[in-house]
């Protein structure tokens, strides 16, 4: 089943599993959660994949852009 995979799109997600709604979610606030993408990141085969980052734009309520907090949440838990 994991040969099918060639690049994950990152994002948490704002409704939960199964609920056939996809509105996507900063990492680690929504409900796929920090330890969700631990487990994605430290996955043996999956780590080795190209990651897309598939969040909202824009700049979070201390003025940094959310691309920048996204991304040092993922190196973060990458470790």
């Amino acid at each position: 089943m994991l040969d099918a995979i060639r690049a994950l799109h990152l994002n948490d997600s704002k409704k939960g599993c199964g609920s056939r709604v996809d509105r996507h979610e900063h990492i680690g606030i929504g409900t796929i959660g920090l330890e969700g993408f631990e487990r994605v990141l430290k996955h043996r085969v999956l780590r080795k994949w190209p990651m897309y980052l598939e969040t909202e734009k824009g700049e979070n309520e201390e003025g940094e852009e959310w691309d920048a907090v996204n991304l040092r949440m993922l190196r973060k838990l990458a470790g």
